[in-house]
């Protein structure tokens, strides 16, 4: 549908910014880009807003928490997420699978302890990670193989999967199932972002023809191959895009310093732009960075709200009006009827005039003076019958 031209405007801004430039762009004019500056100064005051709170939270906090492991990460190390809101919906299947990228500056801890989800059967991938070419560093972290069917078995209630999501700290998923694991662990991994688990592909290093559909389906990688791929997920971020127009991605933790946040967004938002968003730049209506309960900062805005200029009219869009009378709609219906219920009853009498289509108006008006009286249409009928000489019915 056609829109009306408009513009965005930035959000107000310290008195010492309101020169700064929110949105640049390239000498092209057709590519947008973020600005450094900008993206430096909302990632430090987000982070000392979070510290402030989380202060303030120990401070009124006098009980300590003896269920907590010492041996954890600080449970106030909280996790800091870039918002891509589109101008238009992302519904290419293709784009919406879950992905990775990787971070320059890795949000996982290095002792982080692993459940790694497989097809079946899972006994070929145990005996991988077993194999004395693998890596000792990478399978120290690996705490558990298992495949999709045993995880369908085992993890049925809302207990276990709570269960199974308290032993590991990150899910490395083999990228060929990722489609059916939210049925599988259903809200438990699935209600929020950093539960779900990270796609692997545990093909790397395998032999595979060309053309062969059965044996990249059912391919298992070489020990080398897989523990790279576990190495590099081990420092990447999951990007889960919605079928809507807003997505979440964690890009960081609040013990990171701002300039590590700011190379973060920077990498994420190139490869996301690139190649997850339909149109690239301009689909890309704004970018923010946010806490887990914070508001969220603007570190982009577009221009404007359409992404082609054929859909922009110059003048306020209008419907065509159509003969006879029109079919609304049950949502329509009781639009119009709040409307008339908010208008003083001058208004209200004009405006019903003006609605009432031409073919309406002229057959009410046509009946009007074509109506007579039930006495007159009598009287006529009388003098009629009386005015007939020849008798009805002969003698």
């Amino acid at each position: 549908m056609a829109k009306s031209k408009s513009s965005t405007k930035a959000v107000a801004k310290p008195a010492k910014e309101q020169d700064a430039q929110l949105t640049t762009k390239t000498a092209t004019a057709d590519r947008y880009q973020l600005d450094p500056a900008q993206v430096e100064r909302a990632a430090t005051a987000l982070i000392s807003h979070m510290k402030k709170h989380v202060e303030k939270k120990e401070e009124e906090t006098s009980k300590k928490n003896l269920a907590a492991d010492e041996d954890e990460s600080e449970p106030n190390d909280l996790a800091i997420f870039l918002n891509v809101t589109t101008k238009k919906h992302i519904v290419d299947h293709v784009r919406l699978r879950p992905n990775k990228i990787a971070l320059p500056n890795p949000i996982l801890a290095k002792d982080v302890r692993i459940c790694l989800i497989t097809k079946d059967p899972q006994r070929k991938y145990k005996d991988l990670v077993a194999d004395e070419s693998f890596p000792e560093e990478i399978r120290a972290k690996i705490g558990r193989v298992v495949g999709i069917g045993k995880l369908k078995k085992k993890y049925k209630t809302y207990e276990t999967q709570r269960q199974l999501l308290g032993q590991y700290d990150v899910f490395l998923a083999d990228d060929r199932i990722t489609s059916i694991l939210p049925a599988t662990l259903g809200n438990v991994f699935y209600k929020g972002k950093g539960n779900r688990p990270i796609p692997v592909d545990l093909k790397t290093g395998a032999y595979i023809a060309k053309n062969d559909a059965n044996a990249k389906k059912d391919a298992i990688g070489t020990a080398k191959g897989v523990a790279s791929e576990i190495e590099k997920s081990l420092s990447a971020t999951l990007v889960h895009m919605s079928p809507s127009t807003n997505t979440s991605i964690k890009i960081g933790k609040l013990s990171m310093t701002p300039e590590q946040i700011k190379q973060n967004v920077e990498t994420v938002v190139a490869k996301v732009v690139e190649k997850f968003v339909p149109q690239g730049w301009k689909n890309v209506r704004a970018l923010n960075i946010k806490g887990p309960s914070t508001k969220a900062l603007p570190i982009w805005l577009a221009d404007e709200l359409w992404t082609d200029e054929t859909q922009v009219l110059e003048e306020p869009f209008k419907h065509a009006v159509k003969e006879g009378a029109p079919q609304l709609s049950e949502k329509k219906r009781k639009w119009n009827e709040w409307e008339e219920e908010m208008l003083d009853e001058d208004e209200l009498v004009e405006r019903r005039a003006n609605l009432k289509p031409k073919k309406v108006k002229e057959k009410k008006e046509k009946k009007e003076s074509s109506s007579i009286s039930r006495e007159t249409r009598k009287k006529l009928k009388t003098d009629a019958l009386k005015s007939v000489q020849t008798p009805l019915i002969a003698g």
